[in-house]
């Protein structure tokens, strides 16, 4: 579930210069106590109860300057890395005691990466402050980022999220977006359908009993002319997942 923006005054700014930070964490009292000393920072917040949640609703019109995550499972850093990828934004992970066994599994992802950071359940504003300036900081100083992204007669813009097929623009639903760029990124590579469900809906593969995984590929099949492609050919791999093949030497 999400809660609204909190801080009334700032929802009437400028979306792309609001420093908004998205709170993830199922503790309610945790939650709303992060919340208020956001609020007495001056930062704008949306508040969700879980990574899914975060996932799911795409929230396209809005470039989350920091996500403040409470991991709770073993398999969350899939997701983790989902919300670097569509958002590209910082993360600062809460430390607590219910959650130190998904620390443990997350520290072989995430030692090295310098948009990733760890603050205390207990933590002082002013320390929390400080971590998320240095987020800012890191993030700022990283090597300037890829807008654009293409393959053949395949174009994406990253930054307006917009794809094309030769000199036609392609409207794609913004999972579908990040579906076939995912795609065309990992081109000759299979994708798992375990690692897809993760990153995409936020949800392990043991708990999903539907086909939406199936439907999306189908339906951006059709819309990026993908079968009509004599060079690629985007094969469904049985018991696996997908793997988009150029068939060019």
């Amino acid at each position: 579930m999400i809660a609204r923006i909190s801080q009334e005054q700032n929802t009437h700014c400028d979306k792309e210069k609001m420093f908004l930070v998205a709170l993830v964490d199922g503790n309610l009292p945790r939650r709303n106590s992060f919340r208020q000393q956001l609020d007495f920072l001056g930062y704008a917040s949306l508040a969700f109860d879980s990574p899914h949640d975060l996932m799911i609703d795409q929230f396209d019109s809005f470039e989350f300057g920091c996500i403040i995550i409470a991991p709770r499972d073993d398999y969350i850093h899939s997701q983790i890395e989902a919300a670097m990828e569509r958002y590209r934004s910082p993360i600062l992970l809460i430390a607590a005691k219910e959650n130190v066994p998904a620390f443990s599994a997350l520290e072989k992802f995430f030692s090295d990466s310098s948009k990733v950071d760890l603050i205390h359940e207990s933590c002082s504003r002013q320390e929390l402050n400080w971590r998320l300036n240095f987020l800012k900081r890191q993030a700022a100083n990283d090597s300037v980022r890829i807008d654009h992204f293409s393959f053949g007669k395949y174009s994406f813009d990253l930054k307006r999220r917009a794809a094309w097929v030769g000199e036609e623009r392609i409207l794609l639903k913004p999972l579908e977006f990040d579906l076939t760029l995912k795609l065309f990124q990992n081109i000759n590579s299979v994708l798992t359908r375990e690692k897809l469900y993760s990153q995409f809906w936020g949800e392990s593969l043991c708990s999903v009993k539907s086909r939406k995984l199936d439907v999306c590929i189908s339906n951006l099949r059709k819309k990026m002319r993908i079968d009509a492609d004599e060079r690629l050919v985007l094969r469904s791999i049985y018991g696996r997942g997908y793997e988009l093949n150029s068939l060019d030497p």
